[in-house]
Parts: structure tokens; sequence; C-alpha cells
């Protein structure tokens, strides 16, 4: 049994969650800026910086199961107040820089307590009533959403004062924040209702990847997934560095792709995907997100032979459009083909395995742009995509029942 008669402190949470959001977004603009401080040599700045994602992405999919394991034993409030501590320092050394080993230490710190998004989930899930839960959970969303949006924009107006403004301002909002959430934040989850028993397992987040193993039409699904997200990932490490060498843009233009990024999946998720549902279904429209991507690599891959503003904006906004409809119909895709009792660990294991594209995304196309340049970066990724959309065209979606029976070894 929940408190649900308890009011959570939304706006508190609503606040932590748009940090929690902000925090990676910020950094993309800038980051190829600061890098060369520190990298002279141009064609190793995209390996750094490829590096430099893959370590916070990594560090996050091992936080976070532990993170969540650690709120179900000791409590939410300490785990989301040590997230907020750790963000504001991991900030404060990256913007304090200096050496390229202290932009890792920072990157890594903010990645070990990112995962308290998991303690925020928790405590929402603790205080809200279930009827209610759809309606606050929407709304945890469109500021994760908004995050996507104002971190860039914000990390590209501050880039004016200096390159680490942003960060030092990010540190002080996450300080303010804490501050304020250790006066107003009650616990809210009880020690009766605590995990009692609680032991190194609880802290491996590789068993989350079973979940996805599982069943044969998810297996399928989570292959389209880690298919997508792999360009997904290597756009958001090289898309500023393709504005800066193609275009010749400073922190503050690459901003604005990046916020266009942020508005176009808000406008997909919110106002286009309902009629496009009606229209297609969930897999027709996942497999024009899938297309709408292969488009917009294709754009990218060009703009080196083709240098234009108008080019960059459109490969964006195809690329944002499809990864918003695509995104949104997945889940839905992954729902209706798992047992209804395997849930969790099904969408658990489906995330899992996402977080760990977000790790090798970053690494593969920093290494391919650093050898090989842009051209060749984007056009591997549009044949990623090409090869998601044909898994996903190749394969049926059945009914709950049928997707759920796991495939005879």
């Amino acid at each position: 049994m929940t408190d649900s008669h308890k009011q959570p402190p939304i706006l508190f949470l609503l606040i932590t969650a748009f940090l929690f959001s902000m925090g990676l977004s910020l950094v993309f603009p800038v980051l190829p800026f600061i890098v060369m401080e520190y990298v002279p040599d141009v064609h190793q700045q995209a390996a750094v910086i490829g590096w430099l994602g893959a370590s916070y992405a990594l560090l996050t999919f091992f936080s976070s199961p532990v993170m969540g394991a650690l709120s179900d034993a000791y409590g939410r409030r300490p785990v989301l107040m040590l997230s907020l501590l750790g963000s504001a320092i991991g900030y404060v050394v990256f913007g304090i820089g200096g050496s390229l080993w202290m932009l890792f230490l920072g990157r890594c710190i903010d990645g070990l307590t990112a995962g308290g998004m998991s303690a925020l989930f928790g405590y929402l899930a603790d205080t809200t009533p279930e009827e209610k839960r759809g309606q606050v959970f929407g709304q945890i969303g469109a500021v994760v959403g908004a995050g996507t949006i104002i971190g860039p924009a914000l990390g590209g107006l501050l880039s004016h004062i200096s390159l680490s403004a942003p960060m030092f301002a990010a540190a002080a909002v996450c300080v303010l924040n804490l501050a304020w959430g250790y006066f107003i934040l009650p616990e809210s989850l009880s020690p009766e209702r605590r995990t009692r028993h609680f032991d190194a397992s609880h802290l491996n987040p590789l068993r989350q990847l079973q979940g996805a193993l599982a069943y044969p039409v998810v297996r399928r699904l989570v292959t389209v997934s880690v298919l997508f997200l792999l360009p997904f990932s290597l756009m958001q490490i090289a898309l500023s560095l393709l504005a800066r060498d193609t275009l010749h843009w400073g922190a503050a233009q690459v901003s604005t792709a990046f916020m266009l990024v942020g508005v176009c999946d808000i406008i997909a998720q919110g106002f286009v995907l309902p009629y496009l549902l009606k229209w297609l279904g969930e897999k027709g429209v996942a497999q024009l997100g899938l297309g709408m991507g292969v488009l917009g690599m294709v754009c990218m891959a060009l703009l080196p032979a083709l240098p234009s503003a108008a080019l960059m904006y459109l490969s964006v906004m195809l690329f944002a459009v499809g990864e918003g409809i695509f995104n949104a119909t997945l889940g839905a895709l992954i729902s209706v083909t798992a047992p209804a009792d395997e849930q969790g660990r099904v969408q658990g294991g489906s995330q899992a395995f996402n977080s760990l594209a977000q790790i090798v995304g970053p690494l593969a196309g920093g290494g391919l742009y650093s050898r090989l340049g842009p051209s060749v970066t984007f056009g591997t990724g549009a044949a990623l995509v090409l090869v998601a959309l044909g898994v996903l065209t190749g394969s049926r979606t059945p009914s709950a029942h049928a997707a759920a029976m796991p495939e005879v070894p």
C-alpha cells in the first residue's frame, strides 16, 4: 500500500527531472570547443568526444539500477539528494577543467549519480494514487522533453560568457534545488515498506538484459531499437562537429540545431503522432519514423559536399521527427508482445539494451569521424537505420498471447 494520501512536492520533482534531463544536452553545443583546448589534433577530437559521451552513458547504465535498489532499501529522499549533489560536483569539475582527465572525471561523477531518476519515479509511485499517475508521469515526460530543448539553448547562450559558464550555472541550480529539497522534501517510503533483503545481486544491471531475451518477437523489436539508437547517439556526438567543420558554426549556432531536435520531438509526439496512429497503426508509424531517420542521416552525410544551413536544419528536422514517432510507438509494440506479468522485466531489459547502445554509439561515431570523416560517419548511421527498417518490416507483431510464448530451445 502506498502513501497516496500524501501530496508529493510536485514542483520540486518536476524541476529535479528537468535538471536530470538537461544535464547531458547542456554540454553538447560547447563540447567540441572545450575539447579543442586540450586536444589540438583535429583528427583526434571526435574520438575524445565519443569517449566522454560513452563514459557518462556507461556509468549511468551501471548506476541506474544501483540507485533504484538503494532507494528501495534506504528511502527515496537520500538518493535524490545524493543525485543532485553528484550532478553539481560533476558540473563544477568539468567547468574547472584544466586537463583532459578533469573533463572525464566531471562526466564520470555526473554519470555515477545520474541514476537518481529511478528514485524520482519511485517517489512518485509512492505518493501518487494510481488514477493520477498517468497525468503526473505525463508532466514528468513533458519537462524531460523541455530539458532537451532548454539545455542546448542555455549552453549556447552562456557560451558567450565563457565555455565553462554553462556548467557553473547548472551546478548552481543543482545546489539551490538540493537546498530547497532538503527543507521541503519528506521521505515517501516508510521503513516497513523498504527492501529487507538487500545484497550485491540487486546492484547487477546485467540481470536486466535477460528480460528482453526470453521472447523471440521482443528480441527482434529490441534489435530494431538498438540499430536505431546507435546512429541516434552517434548523431548526438557528431552533429556539433559536423556543424563546426562544414558550416563553421560557433557554440551558439550549434545549440540551435539541438533545440530544433527537442522542438520537433515534442511536436511529433504531442500533436502529429495521434493522427498518424489512426491512419497507419503502431507498426506503420514506427516504419515511417525509421524511413525519416534514414533520410535525415543521408542529408547529414551530404553536408560536406553541399554545405548549407538549410540542409542542416532539414536533416535535423527529418531525423528528429522520425526519432520522436518511432520511439513513442516502439514501446507500445514491445508492450503488446510481452505477457502482462512480465512487462516490467521486459521493458527494463529493453531499456538496458538501449543504454548499451548509447555507450557504443558515441565510441563508434567518434572513431569513424576521426578516421573517415563526416560523410562516412553519417552514411554508416543511415545504413544502420535502413537495416532496422528492414528488420521491422520483416517481423510480425502478433497478439500478446502468441508473443508471450517463449522460444523453445
